[in-house]
């Protein structure tokens, strides 16, 4: 798969899924916003989730070791942006907000229950860490990746049983939200899901016809198919 095929399906599934617009939602809900939070966001992206949370803060601090999306995406008149990874940062003060969503999956194993032992480090007294991971068990969206996997005979170990074991020494906050991927019909879905398998595209052509069973399980009388996506959201407050 190429850079410019992976962004292409990537966007598309960004222009299909609701997750922004639930994740704020859920971030509102339970209250982590007011002009006095000094927020960190670490691994952004592109910025999406950080610039509409922005103007809700006292300041906004991201961490991005993409270049690009740094260059391209975010404004750094409005918040102060670190071009580098989570383990080579180094900060000199500490946030009230501090959020990891759908990063820890980049970590390397090794270095995983250090790098959230350095985010739960500079929290401020009270302050609150929310980690969020898509679900390893749940959700239609895992179960075509779990069907994928399975022709492959490819034993994948998600991230997030590994994420759920780690944070039990922390007593974290643990509910879930549920947002959902829809395109308007089996090939749109198609070229969205191949960002997330276009790393095997022998085998997705291969098992073609058993992937387009699985959505037409989920497709309307229109045609529409969508997916539900399960994630586990982590809120730990620092005593």
């Amino acid at each position: 798969m190429t850079e410019i095929e992976y962004k292409k399906s990537f966007e598309l599934f960004l222009k299909r899924t609701d997750e922004k617009g639930v994740i704020l939602k859920f971030i509102r809900s339970r209250h982590f916003l007011n002009r006095n939070i000094e927020f960190l966001d670490i691994g952004s992206g592109k910025g999406s989730l950080a610039l509409s949370i922005s103007p809700h803060v006292r300041n906004t601090t991201i961490i991005e070791p993409n270049s690009e999306f740094v260059r391209k995406s975010i404004p750094r008149k409005m918040i102060t942006v670190i071009n580098k990874k989570w383990e080579h940062t180094k900060l000199t003060h500490n946030f009230d907000f501090i959020l990891m969503a759908y990063v820890f999956t980049y970590f390397k194993p090794k270095d995983r229950s250090s790098l959230i032992a350095k985010a739960y480090k500079h929290l401020k007294p009270q302050g609150r860490l929310l980690i969020l991971s898509i679900d390893s068990q749940k959700g239609s969206w895992r179960g075509i990746h779990s069907l994928f996997y399975k022709l492959m005979s490819l034993r994948h170990r998600s991230s997030d049983d590994a994420l759920t074991s780690l944070l039990s020494g922390y007593n974290p906050y643990h509910t879930k939200i549920i947002t959902t991927v829809s395109a308007y019909n089996v090939d749109e879905m198609l070229r969205i899901l191949w960002f997330d398998f276009g790393e095997y595209p022998m085998q997705f052509k291969k098992y073609n016809e058993e992937l387009v069973g699985f959505l037409k399980r989920h497709r309307d009388r229109r045609g529409k198919i969508t997916l539900k996506m399960v994630h586990n959201a982590f809120i730990i407050t620092k005593k």
